[in-house]
């Protein structure tokens, strides 16, 4: 498959409805697909007719989500707003779509600091694992903003925020769920805040800043970060928590469980956590990482794109592989970033059987 970035420029509105018309009717197959989900569809009481269930989810989606956004994030707003005049949809359900961010299955994000690898810089790698169904949904898009950095990143057709990306100063991040026992007080989606952070920040210091000051809602979540002064740090946030970790080794390891004593004291017990996949393989993911990568230095890419395609000890993709292959859930992309190159590698489907394709920002503004 042939990837090629898409570029939105202008105010937030424009950028919003360059995207919404240009994958207009990848948006709407989406809409229909997300509301005939088993999932969805469980949800739904017998005896209530379907297209009063629809109705009913997206007016709650609308109720929990569009408040927040205008008051604390009016630019993403604007975006959303812009998408959905693209794509002519109803801008609830994309709100709808947006909430679906909580149920990524399980995503493994790997950093490397420049003692580590064979080319002396900072490397940030990830495996975005999701619904099976959407991988043909899956944006790279440069966003040049009138009034904001550029970035490059990586979303959903239907969606205005960053799951994976940089920006022009060479800030990078990958995002990974997890799950706490906090109630939000609001209810911003944490890929929203954190395409706002890229458009914002220039290097890792300002990013945790701009985190620990953000408001969030009930997406937890596992934030890399790495810049070109060559500094990675994790920031475990919930939607009332934050605790900013520092490496403690040259390789920075996240799946989707907390690490820091703080977070994992407000994690949802394990016991709960069983019935997610993603949590239930966060720390094989994270072991077999480690194995792959104990005593290795210099480090190249060859060897990142084993560990991204990697299928266990016994070679046998499954579920609980750091190439996920499920039968609901599965890889369906995976990037390699490098801040100081301002370049991702980027790779829709399964590592195992795909090739990562170069992506840079264009010179345009």
């Amino acid at each position: 498959m042939s990837i090629k970035s898409s570029i939105f420029s202008g105010t937030d509105y424009e950028i919003g409805f360059q995207q919404g018309q240009g994958n207009r009717e990848a948006i709407q197959e989406v809409i229909e697909a997300v509301f005939n989900l088993k999932q969805i569809t469980e949800s739904k009481p017998k005896w209530l007719p379907k297209s009063l269930f629809v109705m009913l989810a997206k007016r709650r989606a609308d109720k929990m989500l569009r408040k927040d956004l205008l008051n604390l994030y009016p630019k993403q707003a604007e975006r959303i707003r812009g998408i959905a005049e693209g794509a002519t949809v109803d801008v609830s359900s994309l709100l709808f779509i947006q909430m679906l961010e909580m149920v990524l299955c399980s995503c493994t994000s790997i950093g490397f600091l420049p003692k580590a690898t064979s080319t002396g810089e900072t490397i940030l790698a990830k495996n975005f694992d999701y619904m099976n169904f959407t991988e043909p949904y899956s944006l790279v898009c440069e966003t040049q903003p009138s009034n904001g950095y550029k970035t490059l990143c990586c979303r959903m057709v239907p969606l205005s925020g960053a799951l994976d990306g940089m920006n022009e100063h060479g800030l990078a991040m990958t995002y990974n769920l997890a799950r706490s026992v906090d109630e939000p007080e609001c209810n911003v989606p944490t890929s929203v805040i954190l395409q706002e952070m890229l458009e914002t920040c220039k290097n890792t210091q300002e990013a945790t800043v701009f985190l620990t000051k953000a408001k969030t809602g009930g997406h937890d979540g596992i934030i890399t970060l790495a810049d070109v002064t060559d500094e990675i740090k994790t920031v475990e946030l919930s939607c009332r928590h934050l605790k900013v970790r520092e490496p403690e080794s040259d390789v920075v390891i996240n799946t989707n469980h907390y690490q820091t004593p703080e977070m994992k004291s407000i994690e949802i017990p394990s016991v709960k956590s069983q019935k997610v996949q993603g949590y239930r393989t966060s720390p094989i993911r994270l072991e077999r990482v480690r194995e792959l990568l104990r005593n290795n230095r210099n480090i190249d890419e060859k060897l990142i794109k084993t560990v991204l395609r990697d299928h266990g000890p016994e070679n046998i993709p499954s579920a609980r592989t750091i190439c996920v292959h499920g039968e609901v859930g599965s890889t369906t992309r995976s990037m390699i970033m490098y801040p100081k190159r301002r370049l991702i590698k980027v790779l829709f489907g399964y590592p195992c059987k795909n090739e990562y394709q170069e992506i840079k920002f264009s010179s345009a503004r």
